[in-house]
């Protein structure tokens, strides 16, 4: 007949301590051979929840680990897991607002946040030194027309992009195919006053270009480079070989104030070259 001998934790035979542990509610556990409790581990029952007083360590046993630290809330905070491949995240602000780290607690920033749909707000006043939005990196130079990216580059997916400088480029914009609205409008007030489309750069009314006043400024920068005024056919610049304006006497054999060129006389067109400032 075999006999069945049954030895109580802490009695012979090296077992340990199976008295309860702790307090109420707080999780047992072995203590090296003994059981033991925690006031920073605990489970409620009747309210389902497990508090935890310090960090828990995630880990799948080989490549990843992952630590949740304890923090200072100033409000409940809830712990979400999305999925396998998601991060672990303390919720903090309101539906939308981006976390950040505040003092080693986490924290809603009011001034910025993401939409439903994706989309970025920021609402932030300037002030000295610190504007709402710096882009501090180097910009990049030394690659091809189409890994040169600009710092910031504004472009819809798709559009072909390989025509930036290799020397760098600090703001791009770069529009689809047949785009035919504006790439650039920079209004007061509602009020457009400098506009760029691909074809056409307007200036609103009142609105004039200032140059320096120590080297100059040029419009054009070879003889090759075509130009016109008032919606005539660009041309490069004239020399002595263009065609002569007809000319008429009028009177004598001469030159006279009444002689044209091309239907000027020189008087108009001196009259000409001040009315556009040309002349003083």
């Amino acid at each position: 007949m075999e006999v069945l001998t049954i030895t109580p934790f802490g009695g012979g035979g090296g077992g340990g301590d199976a008295s309860v542990a702790g307090s109420d509610t707080e999780i047992q556990y072995n203590d090296n051979g003994s059981l033991g409790a925690s006031a920073d581990l605990t489970w409620d029952d009747s309210g389902k929840e497990l508090g935890v007083g310090g960090d828990i360590n995630l880990d799948d046993g080989g490549t990843y680990t992952t630590t949740l630290q304890i923090v200072t809330p100033t409000a409940d905070r809830t712990i979400s897991f999305p999925d396998a491949t998601g991060t672990v995240a303390l919720v903090a602000g309101s539906t939308g607002q981006v976390t950040y780290n505040n003092a080693g607690a986490q924290a809603g920033l009011t001034s910025a946040s993401i939409g439903s749909t994706g989309e970025i707000n920021i609402s932030l006043a300037g002030a000295a030194s610190t504007p709402p939005v710096s882009f501090t990196g180097s910009w990049f130079t030394g690659g091809t027309a189409t890994t040169t990216k600009p710092q910031l580059l504004i472009e819809p997916s798709g559009t072909t992009s390989t025509a930036w400088s290799t020397s760098g480029t600090g703001l791009g914009v770069n529009a689809a195919s047949g785009f035919s609205g504006n790439l650039a409008d920079l209004q007061l007030n509602g009020t457009s006053e400098w506009s760029l489309s691909p074809t056409t750069f307007t200036i609103a009314d009142a609105n004039d270009i200032a140059v320096g006043t120590t080297t100059g400024t040029k419009i054009g920068t070879a003889t090759s480079q075509k130009l016109a005024f008032w919606d005539k056919t660009p041309v490069v610049q004239p020399t002595t070989g263009i065609s002569e304006a007809a000319f008429v006497v009028n009177s004598g054999g001469s030159i006279h104030p009444t002689s044209t060129f091309g239907g000027y006389t020189i008087a108009q067109i001196a009259q000409a070259l001040i009315d556009v400032g040309i002349l003083a």
